[in-house]
């Protein structure tokens, strides 16, 4: 563990470089009363700052981590030895997994890859076919201690190039290993909801009253491992939550009036894809958690159907008045106890969003 807090570390210490130069231009940009430009740079410095929080955040989180991963692990031996009937469940739940990561996996790529891609092809195309032949940065910037013609100049464009895509490539990682981890982990507790629920439907199967209080006592069990995975899950990823939902706000808003702006100093396509990539950062994990919610809220119903009326022993009764009870009570993932991740909040944050836009064009 100590060489991988020691890599992490190096990462950091190497992408610190290209947030003194994205202050630096900005502190320009400020004197210069450049708002749009000051914009522009205030994204990526958002997006540099969140991959360093969620570097740091593995650190810290290691242990929990881990643990929540042995789980997980250990969650899906027993799955192997469950009857042929809840199968199905599982392998949707597997396929739905590595079909989002894909998704995610592609999107971060394809809008990562936007940067050096389109730079390389726009200054390969200028130098062919353009009458005053220029030279495209990955990202437009200003550098220290150069002027605006030297940037472009021999060894320092190549140089800025090669620094620049690196800091692409971590930004890429940064937003796949940890948002995919969270993806993983919450679709792990909607399966196991999912699979109690199952066996709460057949509950009353069995007319052999000690048999199904047995059922009952494996069901309250199950129920509370779920309980404590949900809190495992919020521990362990409530500063990402926050994080998540301050860098949607704020970048879907600032990204959009960069698609909008008439000062096009970057290439205005990759902005498109930042737009599209950041809702998308944000829609998966309110679905996600939306979904574990409607699972537990599911439980009253499935409760309330499994034949309890054809039992006449009052405890069991009592028992199942108490599951419907406490599905009841909704159970959701709250960021640092304050935002509630549901699908009410996504629709809250592209409203917030274009508020921010419309100013921002005013």
């Amino acid at each position: 563990m100590e060489k991988e807090k020691k890599c992490i570390g190096v990462v950091i210490c190497t992408i610190i470089p290209s947030i003194v130069t994205l202050f630096e231009d900005m502190r320009q940009r400020i004197l210069h009363n450049d708002i749009p430009n000051f914009v522009r740079q205030s994204i990526v410095l958002i997006a540099l700052t969140f991959v360093i929080t969620k570097l740091i955040m593995t650190i810290f989180r290691s242990k929990e981590f881990r643990a929540l991963l042995d789980g997980i692990d250990a969650d899906y031996e027993k799955y192997n030895s469950l009857p042929a009937e809840y199968h199905p469940i599982i392998n949707d739940t597997i396929n739905k997994t590595k079909t989002l990561e894909r998704m995610w996996v592609f999107i971060s790529l394809a809008t990562s890859l936007s940067y050096p891609v389109l730079a390389t092809v726009c200054t390969i195309y200028s130098q062919l076919y353009s009458e005053n032949p220029r030279r495209f940065m990955v990202h437009e910037v200003a550098v220290m201690f150069l002027t605006e013609e030297q940037k472009y100049e021999s060894p320092y464009f190549e140089l800025f190039a090669i620094f620049s895509t690196y800091t692409v490539f971590v930004i890429f990682v940064g937003f796949t290993g940890y948002d995919g981890m969270f993806t993983i982990c919450i679709l792990s507790a909607s399966l196991k909801i999912k699979l109690f629920c199952k066996n709460l439907e057949h509950i009353m199967d069995d007319p052999d009253i000690p048999t199904i209080r047995r059922k009952l006592a494996n069901f309250v069990r199950d129920h509370c491992e779920a309980f404590r995975l949900i809190c495992e899950i919020q521990k362990c990823f409530d500063v990402w939550l926050i994080g998540i939902f301050l860098n949607a706000v704020l970048q879907i808003g600032m990204a959009l009036s960069q698609v909008a702006s008439k000062d096009k100093t970057d290439i205005s396509s990759m902005w498109h894809l930042f737009v599209v990539a950041t809702i998308i950062h944000i829609y998966l994990p309110c679905y996600l958690i939306a979904d574990v919610t409607y699972n537990f809220a599911r439980l009253a119903d499935t409760a309330y159907c499994c034949s309890w009326e054809n039992i006449q022993d009052v405890g069991i009764r009592k028992s199942i008045c108490m599951i419907i009870c406490k599905a009841q009570n909704p159970v959701h993932l709250k960021a640092l106890g304050m935002v509630t991740f549901n699908m009410e909040l996504f629709t809250s944050i592209l409203q917030t969003s274009y508020s921010m836009f419309t100013l921002l064009r005013s």
